[in-house]
Order: C-alpha cells, then structure tokens, then sequence
C-alpha cells in the first residue's frame, strides 16, 4: 500500500512538471499509466491534432468509450473521418460512424475508403468460416475418438471393487451369479449398489462422476452372470 501510493505521489509529481512545460507526448504516456484514458485521448486528439495517433491510442486501450468520444470529436473533421474509416473497419462497427456524418459533408477518398470497409468485412467473414469449419471438424475428431475409446473392452478383475461398497466387484465364488455395471469412465459397481431408476431419473449415472460434475459418466455397460 505504501509503495502504491509513493507511485502514486510520483506520477503525480512527472505529470505536473510535464504539463508545465508542455510535453503534450510525455503527458498523454503519464495519463494513460494513471487510468486517465479519455483525457490523454483528448490530448492527443486537441493538442497533437494527429488522428493515426488517436486511433493506435484508442485500439491499444480497446476500450469502446474511447472509440465512441473519438468518433464524437471526428465528426465535423472530414481528415479524422476518413482516418477512421480506414482503420475501425474491426474495431468499431463502422456504420455507427457513417450514420453520423452530414449530409453533404465532402470526405476525402471516401469511395477508397468504403471499399476498404467492404474488403475488411468480407476478410473476417472468411476468417470466420474458416474457424467455423476448423471447430466443427476438431469436434467431430475428438467425437470420433471418444466413441472409439468407450467401444473398447473393459478389462474387470478380482482387483477392481465396487465403487459404492467398496468390496470386490467379482463374487469370491465363480459359480456364483452375478450383476455389475461398468460406466464408461471405468468406475464399477454392483447393480444392487446403484440407486433403482425412476421415472423422474430413467438414465443411470457414475454416482463418482456425477457428484464431481464431470463426465463421462452417464453412459453404461451392464455384465451379468
């Protein structure tokens, strides 16, 4: 706590002497160190008048009331519009810029600049499809890899116990008849071990898994002897 508030007291002290003498740059650095984002982007955009500046500033913050107070100041400034629509295109939607411009209002390489938009939109449209379709096809390898892995036989013991009583899941005596079910997540019980199934609760589930909120657990294999 101390030490925040020598920080504190220092950068304080730094932006003073800064703003004293007029270090617009060093003012906005200091600014932005202390959370004051909406006032180093007002410096920078009134006392550097440099709309590049403004918008790495405003995509380096990623923070949306910083795009719209950019998008307010810009607005009667055709240089600072076409500025923006040149590089908001995958920050900010830019219709709500476009919407705000007057009419009648010349804006230099406009036309430039809407078709960049248009490029842009369409680059995420793809970049999307192609995550989509990676997503889809690791889903179905994974879906296929766990359907292989639960179609795998199980081996069952006299070493493996019952997961509820916790004695021996196979009967001492072989001849003896026998009802166990094994969830595919390997944890075994006796059928009598598990709780009857209900109306309410048709489906069996691993007691273990369940409780723990994790899976899989609900698919089962059911031996008898």
């Amino acid at each position: 706590m101390i030490t925040h508030n020598i920080f504190t007291l220092l950068y304080l002290k730094a932006l003073e002497i800064c703003q004293q003498r007029n270090f617009v740059e060093e003012t906005v650095y200091l600014l932005s160190r202390m959370g004051n984002s909406r006032s180093a982007l007002k410096m920078i955009m009134e006392e550097l008048h440099d709309v590049d500046k403004a918008i790495e500033f405003a995509k380096e913050q990623d923070d949306a009331e910083l795009w719209e107070d950019l998008i307010l100041y810009s607005i009667d400034k055709p240089p600072f519009i076409t500025g923006l629509l040149n590089n908001i295109g995958t920050h900010v939607d830019p219709i709500l810029l476009i919407h705000r411009i007057k009419e009648g209002m010349e804006i230099p390489n406009l036309r430039d600049s809407l078709v960049k938009i248009l490029q842009d939109y369409n680059l995420q449209i793809l970049l999307r499809e192609g995550c989509k379709k990676i997503l889809v096809a690791d889903s179905l390898s994974l879906l296929k890899k766990m359907h292989r892995t639960q179609m795998k036989g199980i081996l069952v013991d006299e070493e493996n116990i019952c997961e509820s009583c916790l004695s021996p899941i196979l009967p001492s005596d072989a001849a003896k008849p026998f009802s166990m079910v094994v969830f595919h997540c390997r944890h075994m019980f006796h059928k009598e071990c598990l709780p009857v199934p209900s109306m309410t609760s048709p489906a069996q589930f691993c007691n273990i898994c369940s409780a723990k909120h994790r899976g899989p657990g609900s698919a089962i294999l059911e031996m008898k002897k």
